[in-house]
Protein backbone atom coordinates (compact mmCIF):
# COMPACT_ATOMS: atom_id res chain seq x y z
CA UNK A 1 0.00 0.00 0.00
CA UNK A 2 1.21 3.44 -1.05
CA UNK A 3 1.86 6.16 1.89
CA UNK A 4 2.99 9.15 -0.55
CA UNK A 5 0.70 12.02 -0.96
CA UNK A 6 -1.86 11.16 -3.78
CA UNK A 7 -1.07 12.49 -7.08
CA UNK A 8 -4.25 13.92 -8.09
CA UNK A 9 -7.80 13.48 -6.75
CA UNK A 10 -8.43 10.79 -9.29
CA UNK A 11 -10.82 7.74 -6.97
CA UNK A 12 -7.64 5.42 -8.00
CA UNK A 13 -5.00 7.59 -6.67
CA UNK A 14 -7.19 8.71 -3.38
CA UNK A 15 -8.43 4.86 -2.61
CA UNK A 16 -4.47 3.23 -2.54
CA UNK A 17 -3.49 6.64 -0.74
CA UNK A 18 -6.02 5.83 2.05
CA UNK A 19 -4.72 2.19 1.79
CA UNK A 20 -7.80 0.53 1.76
CA UNK A 21 -6.60 -1.18 -1.58
CA UNK A 22 -3.70 -1.98 -3.91
CA UNK A 23 -2.07 -0.14 -6.88
CA UNK A 24 -1.82 -3.29 -8.58
CA UNK A 25 -5.67 -3.83 -8.03
CA UNK A 26 -6.62 0.07 -9.16
CA UNK A 27 -4.99 -1.18 -11.85
CA UNK A 28 -6.77 -4.42 -12.68
CA UNK A 29 -10.17 -2.40 -11.80
CA UNK A 30 -9.59 0.10 -14.62
CA UNK A 31 -8.83 -2.55 -17.46
CA UNK A 32 -12.41 -4.05 -16.75
CA UNK A 33 -13.47 -0.30 -16.20
CA UNK A 34 -11.74 0.11 -19.80
CA UNK A 35 -14.08 -3.07 -21.38
CA UNK A 36 -16.92 -2.34 -19.88
CA UNK A 37 -17.31 1.28 -19.73
CA UNK A 38 -18.97 1.24 -15.93
CA UNK A 39 -16.97 3.29 -13.62
CA UNK A 40 -13.70 2.46 -11.55
CA UNK A 41 -15.36 2.25 -8.16
CA UNK A 42 -18.14 0.26 -9.50
CA UNK A 43 -15.70 -2.02 -11.15
CA UNK A 44 -13.35 -2.47 -7.95
CA UNK A 45 -16.74 -3.52 -6.44
CA UNK A 46 -17.52 -6.21 -8.47
CA UNK A 47 -13.81 -7.70 -8.44
CA UNK A 48 -14.66 -8.00 -4.83
CA UNK A 49 -11.67 -6.04 -3.70
CA UNK A 50 -13.64 -2.90 -1.98
CA UNK A 51 -17.15 -3.14 -0.68
CA UNK A 52 -19.82 -0.94 -2.23
CA UNK A 53 -20.07 0.61 1.61
CA UNK A 54 -15.99 1.94 1.01
CA UNK A 55 -16.15 2.92 -2.27
CA UNK A 56 -19.42 5.44 -1.76
CA UNK A 57 -17.53 6.45 1.18
CA UNK A 58 -14.24 7.52 -0.89
CA UNK A 59 -16.92 9.22 -3.32
CA UNK A 60 -17.91 11.34 -0.52
CA UNK A 61 -14.88 12.31 0.89
CA UNK A 62 -13.16 12.58 -2.61
CA UNK A 63 -15.78 15.07 -2.63
CA UNK A 64 -15.36 16.99 0.65
CA UNK A 65 -11.72 17.08 -0.70
CA UNK A 66 -12.50 18.72 -3.90
CA UNK A 67 -15.03 21.46 -1.95
CA UNK A 68 -11.90 22.17 0.93
CA UNK A 69 -13.61 20.41 3.10
CA UNK A 70 -11.30 17.87 4.30
CA UNK A 71 -7.76 17.83 3.71
CA UNK A 72 -6.67 14.68 2.44
CA UNK A 73 -4.87 13.57 5.89
CA UNK A 74 -7.66 13.46 7.60
CA UNK A 75 -9.37 11.72 4.92
CA UNK A 76 -7.35 9.10 5.43
CA UNK A 77 -7.42 8.55 9.34
CA UNK A 78 -11.29 8.68 8.38
CA UNK A 79 -11.35 6.29 5.99
CA UNK A 80 -9.05 3.51 7.70
CA UNK A 81 -11.90 3.49 10.29
CA UNK A 82 -14.84 3.43 7.67
CA UNK A 83 -12.54 0.21 6.30
CA UNK A 84 -11.74 -1.48 9.14
CA UNK A 85 -15.06 -0.77 11.27
CA UNK A 86 -17.35 -0.98 8.70
CA UNK A 87 -18.26 2.48 9.79
CA UNK A 88 -20.36 5.35 7.50
CA UNK A 89 -18.19 8.12 6.80
CA UNK A 90 -20.24 10.43 8.82
CA UNK A 91 -19.55 8.12 11.67
CA UNK A 92 -15.65 8.42 11.78
CA UNK A 93 -15.79 12.01 10.82
CA UNK A 94 -17.82 12.75 14.33
CA UNK A 95 -15.50 10.71 16.12
CA UNK A 96 -12.52 12.54 14.54
CA UNK A 97 -13.72 16.16 15.33
CA UNK A 98 -14.52 16.87 11.57
CA UNK A 99 -17.89 18.32 11.00
CA UNK A 100 -19.40 15.41 8.74
CA UNK A 101 -22.13 17.36 6.96
CA UNK A 102 -20.42 20.39 6.33
CA UNK A 103 -20.88 21.51 2.32
CA UNK A 104 -21.07 24.00 -0.12
CA UNK A 105 -23.60 23.15 -2.69
CA UNK A 106 -21.07 22.52 -5.29
CA UNK A 107 -22.12 18.92 -6.11
CA UNK A 108 -23.77 18.09 -9.23
CA UNK A 109 -27.18 17.69 -7.72
CA UNK A 110 -26.81 20.75 -5.44
CA UNK A 111 -26.17 22.84 -8.26
CA UNK A 112 -29.13 21.43 -10.48
CA UNK A 113 -31.59 22.00 -7.87
CA UNK A 114 -30.41 25.35 -6.98
CA UNK A 115 -30.63 26.23 -10.83
CA UNK A 116 -34.62 24.76 -11.13
CA UNK A 117 -33.65 22.21 -13.55
CA UNK A 118 -34.60 19.23 -10.77
CA UNK A 119 -36.52 19.03 -7.90
CA UNK A 120 -35.67 17.20 -4.57
CA UNK A 121 -38.14 14.53 -4.98
CA UNK A 122 -36.67 13.76 -8.74
CA UNK A 123 -33.02 13.71 -7.24
CA UNK A 124 -34.35 12.07 -4.79
CA UNK A 125 -34.67 9.35 -7.10
CA UNK A 126 -31.53 10.37 -9.27
CA UNK A 127 -29.64 9.77 -6.66
CA UNK A 128 -30.83 6.33 -5.53
CA UNK A 129 -30.30 4.95 -9.26
CA UNK A 130 -27.34 6.16 -9.49
CA UNK A 131 -26.57 4.27 -5.82
CA UNK A 132 -27.79 1.55 -7.21
CA UNK A 133 -26.45 1.01 -10.02
CA UNK A 134 -22.73 2.36 -9.33
CA UNK A 135 -23.01 4.90 -12.51
CA UNK A 136 -22.16 8.21 -12.12
CA UNK A 137 -25.33 10.65 -10.90
CA UNK A 138 -24.58 13.05 -14.62
CA UNK A 139 -24.62 9.60 -16.65
CA UNK A 140 -27.83 8.68 -14.89
CA UNK A 141 -29.46 11.61 -15.55
CA UNK A 142 -28.53 11.60 -19.36
CA UNK A 143 -29.54 7.85 -19.46
CA UNK A 144 -33.13 9.03 -18.07
CA UNK A 145 -33.23 11.82 -20.45
CA UNK A 146 -33.01 14.33 -18.05
CA UNK A 147 -30.32 16.13 -19.46
CA UNK A 148 -28.04 16.09 -22.62
CA UNK A 149 -24.46 14.92 -22.59
CA UNK A 150 -23.24 18.94 -23.72
CA UNK A 151 -25.08 20.15 -20.76
CA UNK A 152 -23.61 18.21 -18.34
CA UNK A 153 -20.45 19.48 -19.48
CA UNK A 154 -21.11 22.71 -18.89
CA UNK A 155 -22.46 21.68 -15.84
CA UNK A 156 -19.34 19.91 -14.62
CA UNK A 157 -17.39 22.91 -16.05
CA UNK A 158 -19.01 25.12 -14.07
CA UNK A 159 -18.87 22.74 -11.06
CA UNK A 160 -15.16 23.11 -11.45
CA UNK A 161 -14.92 27.01 -11.61
CA UNK A 162 -16.72 27.28 -8.18
CA UNK A 163 -14.92 24.59 -6.83
CA UNK A 164 -11.26 26.24 -7.82
CA UNK A 165 -12.73 29.22 -6.74
CA UNK A 166 -12.77 31.33 -10.03
CA UNK A 167 -16.54 31.88 -9.66
CA UNK A 168 -19.10 32.47 -7.51
CA UNK A 169 -21.74 29.40 -6.64
CA UNK A 170 -24.95 31.93 -7.59
CA UNK A 171 -22.65 33.19 -10.58
CA UNK A 172 -22.72 29.11 -11.75
CA UNK A 173 -26.63 29.00 -10.66
CA UNK A 174 -27.67 31.80 -12.85
CA UNK A 175 -25.83 30.07 -15.97
CA UNK A 176 -27.65 26.95 -15.68
CA UNK A 177 -30.72 28.47 -15.24
CA UNK A 178 -30.34 30.10 -18.23
CA UNK A 179 -29.70 26.84 -20.41
CA UNK A 180 -31.76 24.19 -20.94
CA UNK A 181 -30.47 21.41 -20.15
CA UNK A 182 -33.33 18.55 -21.20
CA UNK A 183 -32.76 16.63 -24.28
CA UNK A 184 -35.25 17.29 -26.86
CA UNK A 185 -38.57 15.35 -27.50
CA UNK A 186 -38.62 12.49 -29.69
CA UNK A 187 -39.17 13.68 -33.63
CA UNK A 188 -38.99 17.19 -32.55
CA UNK A 189 -37.47 19.66 -35.09
CA UNK A 190 -34.98 21.75 -34.42
CA UNK A 191 -31.57 21.92 -32.93
CA UNK A 192 -30.32 18.35 -32.46
CA UNK A 193 -27.65 16.79 -29.70
CA UNK A 194 -25.96 14.64 -31.83
CA UNK A 195 -24.33 12.68 -28.99
CA UNK A 196 -27.81 12.17 -27.58
CA UNK A 197 -30.03 11.61 -30.67
CA UNK A 198 -32.59 9.47 -29.81
CA UNK A 199 -33.69 6.33 -31.42
CA UNK A 200 -36.96 7.79 -33.08
CA UNK A 201 -35.19 10.96 -34.04
CA UNK A 202 -32.16 8.19 -35.70
CA UNK A 203 -35.02 6.27 -37.29
CA UNK A 204 -37.32 9.94 -38.72
CA UNK A 205 -33.45 11.16 -40.02
CA UNK A 206 -33.24 7.56 -42.04
CA UNK A 207 -36.70 8.06 -43.42
CA UNK A 208 -37.80 4.88 -42.04
CA UNK A 209 -40.97 6.62 -40.14
CA UNK A 210 -42.32 9.44 -39.99
CA UNK A 211 -42.56 12.13 -36.69
CA UNK A 212 -46.30 11.44 -36.48
CA UNK A 213 -45.15 7.53 -36.12
CA UNK A 214 -43.00 8.30 -33.88
CA UNK A 215 -44.90 10.67 -31.26
CA UNK A 216 -48.14 8.48 -31.55
CA UNK A 217 -45.26 5.21 -30.43
CA UNK A 218 -44.19 7.62 -27.58
CA UNK A 219 -47.74 8.06 -26.41
CA UNK A 220 -48.61 4.48 -26.84
CA UNK A 221 -45.25 3.43 -24.63
CA UNK A 222 -46.31 6.47 -22.00
CA UNK A 223 -50.15 4.85 -21.54
CA UNK A 224 -48.85 1.28 -21.08
CA UNK A 225 -45.11 1.52 -19.72
CA UNK A 226 -43.31 0.22 -22.45
CA UNK A 227 -40.21 0.93 -24.11
CA UNK A 228 -40.44 3.32 -26.99
CA UNK A 229 -38.96 0.01 -29.29
CA UNK A 230 -41.09 -2.53 -28.00
CA UNK A 231 -44.22 -0.49 -29.05
CA UNK A 232 -42.77 -0.33 -32.57
CA UNK A 233 -42.05 -4.03 -33.14
CA UNK A 234 -45.44 -4.74 -31.14
CA UNK A 235 -47.57 -1.98 -33.66
CA UNK A 236 -45.24 -3.54 -36.27
CA UNK A 237 -44.10 -0.37 -37.81
CA UNK A 238 -40.23 -1.51 -37.61
CA UNK A 239 -38.51 -5.24 -37.78
CA UNK A 240 -36.61 -6.06 -34.77
CA UNK A 241 -33.53 -6.05 -36.90
CA UNK A 242 -34.18 -2.56 -37.82
CA UNK A 243 -34.88 -1.35 -34.03
CA UNK A 244 -31.67 -4.00 -33.06
CA UNK A 245 -29.31 -1.90 -35.51
CA UNK A 246 -30.94 1.75 -34.90
CA UNK A 247 -30.04 1.36 -31.02
CA UNK A 248 -26.53 -0.51 -31.91
CA UNK A 249 -26.11 3.17 -34.12
CA UNK A 250 -27.56 5.59 -32.17
CA UNK A 251 -24.67 3.78 -29.20
CA UNK A 252 -22.08 4.25 -31.91
CA UNK A 253 -23.60 7.94 -32.03
CA UNK A 254 -23.28 8.64 -28.80
CA UNK A 255 -20.09 7.34 -28.32
CA UNK A 256 -18.22 9.55 -31.33
CA UNK A 257 -17.75 6.01 -33.29
CA UNK A 258 -19.61 6.77 -36.30
CA UNK A 259 -21.81 10.17 -37.82
CA UNK A 260 -25.54 10.68 -37.91
CA UNK A 261 -25.46 10.94 -41.63
CA UNK A 262 -23.60 7.56 -42.03
CA UNK A 263 -25.93 5.60 -39.61
CA UNK A 264 -28.73 6.86 -41.24
CA UNK A 265 -26.76 5.57 -44.40
CA UNK A 266 -26.30 2.40 -42.79
CA UNK A 267 -29.84 2.02 -41.74
CA UNK A 268 -31.11 2.94 -44.83
CA UNK A 269 -29.27 0.08 -46.78
CA UNK A 270 -30.16 -2.86 -43.86
CA UNK A 271 -34.04 -1.79 -44.26
CA UNK A 272 -33.89 -1.77 -48.17
CA UNK A 273 -31.60 -5.04 -48.52
CA UNK A 274 -33.31 -7.08 -45.94
CA UNK A 275 -30.13 -8.62 -44.40
CA UNK A 276 -30.04 -8.93 -40.74
CA UNK A 277 -29.01 -6.26 -38.14
CA UNK A 278 -25.63 -8.14 -37.56
CA UNK A 279 -25.03 -9.13 -41.00
CA UNK A 280 -26.42 -5.39 -42.36
CA UNK A 281 -23.77 -3.81 -39.73
CA UNK A 282 -20.84 -6.22 -40.60
CA UNK A 283 -20.93 -5.33 -44.13
CA UNK A 284 -20.65 -1.94 -42.92
CA UNK A 285 -17.79 -2.60 -40.97
CA UNK A 286 -19.75 -1.71 -38.00
CA UNK A 287 -19.86 -4.83 -35.08
CA UNK A 288 -21.55 -5.42 -31.99
CA UNK A 289 -19.03 -5.22 -29.10
CA UNK A 290 -17.69 -8.97 -28.21
CA UNK A 291 -17.55 -8.37 -24.29
CA UNK A 292 -21.34 -7.18 -24.80
CA UNK A 293 -21.79 -10.14 -26.40
CA UNK A 294 -20.18 -12.55 -23.88
CA UNK A 295 -21.79 -11.10 -20.93
CA UNK A 296 -23.23 -13.44 -18.86
CA UNK A 297 -26.93 -13.09 -16.67
CA UNK A 298 -24.77 -13.84 -13.54
CA UNK A 299 -22.19 -11.59 -15.42
CA UNK A 300 -25.59 -8.75 -15.68
CA UNK A 301 -26.68 -9.06 -12.13
CA UNK A 302 -23.29 -8.75 -10.73
CA UNK A 303 -22.29 -5.79 -12.87
CA UNK A 304 -26.19 -4.37 -11.44
CA UNK A 305 -24.92 -5.03 -7.88
CA UNK A 306 -27.57 -7.63 -7.02
CA UNK A 307 -25.11 -10.36 -6.83
CA UNK A 308 -22.64 -10.04 -5.30
CA UNK A 309 -19.89 -12.61 -3.23
CA UNK A 310 -22.01 -13.16 -0.46
CA UNK A 311 -25.05 -13.55 -2.02
CA UNK A 312 -23.56 -16.09 -4.46
CA UNK A 313 -22.25 -18.35 -1.44
CA UNK A 314 -25.88 -18.14 0.02
CA UNK A 315 -27.11 -19.48 -3.29
CA UNK A 316 -24.39 -22.01 -2.83
CA UNK A 317 -25.51 -22.86 0.74
CA UNK A 318 -29.03 -23.01 0.02
CA UNK A 319 -28.26 -25.70 -2.93
CA UNK A 320 -26.26 -27.77 -0.71
CA UNK A 321 -28.76 -27.95 1.84
CA UNK A 322 -31.66 -28.75 -0.34
CA UNK A 323 -31.41 -32.30 -2.29
CA UNK A 324 -34.45 -30.62 -4.75
CA UNK A 325 -32.38 -28.48 -5.61
CA UNK A 326 -29.21 -30.68 -5.72
CA UNK A 327 -30.47 -33.10 -7.87
CA UNK A 328 -31.88 -30.70 -10.24
CA UNK A 329 -28.33 -28.79 -10.60
CA UNK A 330 -26.75 -32.16 -11.01
CA UNK A 331 -29.86 -33.23 -13.99
CA UNK A 332 -28.76 -30.12 -15.79
CA UNK A 333 -24.68 -30.83 -15.60
CA UNK A 334 -25.76 -33.98 -16.70
CA UNK A 335 -27.13 -32.59 -20.01
CA UNK A 336 -24.17 -30.55 -20.16
CA UNK A 337 -21.80 -33.25 -19.51
CA UNK A 338 -18.82 -31.34 -18.92
CA UNK A 339 -17.82 -31.88 -14.97
CA UNK A 340 -15.63 -33.36 -13.21
CA UNK A 341 -14.68 -35.70 -10.23
CA UNK A 342 -15.58 -33.09 -8.08
CA UNK A 343 -19.03 -33.61 -9.45
CA UNK A 344 -21.52 -31.60 -7.20
CA UNK A 345 -19.36 -28.37 -6.68
CA UNK A 346 -18.80 -27.95 -10.49
CA UNK A 347 -22.57 -28.89 -11.07
CA UNK A 348 -23.30 -26.10 -9.18
CA UNK A 349 -20.68 -23.53 -11.16
CA UNK A 350 -22.40 -24.70 -14.29
CA UNK A 351 -25.85 -23.30 -12.71
CA UNK A 352 -24.35 -19.56 -12.49
CA UNK A 353 -23.58 -20.42 -15.88
CA UNK A 354 -27.17 -20.85 -17.37
CA UNK A 355 -29.34 -18.25 -17.70
CA UNK A 356 -32.51 -20.60 -17.10
CA UNK A 357 -31.27 -22.42 -14.05
CA UNK A 358 -29.77 -19.34 -12.25
CA UNK A 359 -33.04 -17.32 -12.56
CA UNK A 360 -34.81 -20.56 -11.11
CA UNK A 361 -32.41 -20.67 -8.30
CA UNK A 362 -33.14 -17.37 -7.41
CA UNK A 363 -36.72 -17.12 -7.94
CA UNK A 364 -36.93 -20.29 -5.14
CA UNK A 365 -34.03 -18.16 -3.22
CA UNK A 366 -36.22 -14.80 -3.26
CA UNK A 367 -39.61 -15.19 -4.18
CA UNK A 368 -40.66 -12.07 -3.80
CA UNK A 369 -37.93 -10.84 -6.70
CA UNK A 370 -39.99 -13.16 -8.57
CA UNK A 371 -40.85 -10.37 -11.06
CA UNK A 372 -37.45 -8.27 -10.78
CA UNK A 373 -35.78 -11.69 -11.68
CA UNK A 374 -37.59 -12.05 -15.00
CA UNK A 375 -37.31 -8.80 -15.77
CA UNK A 376 -33.62 -8.92 -15.43
CA UNK A 377 -33.35 -11.90 -17.54
CA UNK A 378 -35.09 -9.62 -20.24
CA UNK A 379 -32.77 -6.61 -20.11
CA UNK A 380 -29.85 -8.98 -19.98
CA UNK A 381 -31.38 -10.56 -23.22
CA UNK A 382 -31.55 -6.96 -24.67
CA UNK A 383 -28.39 -6.19 -23.80
CA UNK A 384 -26.78 -9.11 -25.76
CA UNK A 385 -28.56 -8.59 -28.92
CA UNK A 386 -27.14 -5.03 -28.79
CA UNK A 387 -30.99 -3.34 -28.43
CA UNK A 388 -29.68 -1.81 -25.14
CA UNK A 389 -26.25 -0.54 -23.96
CA UNK A 390 -24.73 -1.71 -20.86
CA UNK A 391 -25.32 1.36 -19.08
CA UNK A 392 -28.84 1.57 -20.02
CA UNK A 393 -29.86 -1.99 -18.66
CA UNK A 394 -27.99 -1.65 -15.60
CA UNK A 395 -29.50 1.88 -14.80
CA UNK A 396 -33.20 0.37 -16.60
CA UNK A 397 -32.32 -2.95 -13.72
CA UNK A 398 -31.71 -0.90 -10.96
CA UNK A 399 -34.55 1.26 -11.17
CA UNK A 400 -37.21 -1.31 -11.31
CA UNK A 401 -35.09 -3.14 -8.20
CA UNK A 402 -35.86 0.00 -5.84
CA UNK A 403 -38.77 0.57 -7.27
CA UNK A 404 -38.73 3.82 -8.93
CA UNK A 405 -40.67 5.89 -10.93
CA UNK A 406 -38.91 9.20 -12.96
CA UNK A 407 -41.29 10.94 -14.07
Amino acid sequence: MTTQEPVDLKLGSLLTYFGVISEQDVKRGLILSKHTGLPLGKCLVILDFLTAEVVRAAIEAQSMIKDGLLDADSAKEAMGVVHRKRWSLPDALIVLGVDAYATRGTRLGELLTSANHLDAVQLDMALKASDGSGLPLGRVLILLSKMSEESLVLALDLQREVRAGKMERSEAVARLRKEQLLTPAEGRDGDRDDKRLRIGELLVSSQILSEADVKSAVEISKANDKMVGQVLIEMEWVSEDILTAALRLQEMIWSGGVSVTRACSVLQQIDKSGLTAEEGLEKAGLKTSDFQKQVSFCDFLRLSGYLNKDSMKNIVQMVMGNPELIATVMKHARKEGNVSKDYLRESIKMSFKNTELLSFLLKYAKPEDKALIESGVIMHELLKSGKLTLDQAVVNFTIRRNGLEFD
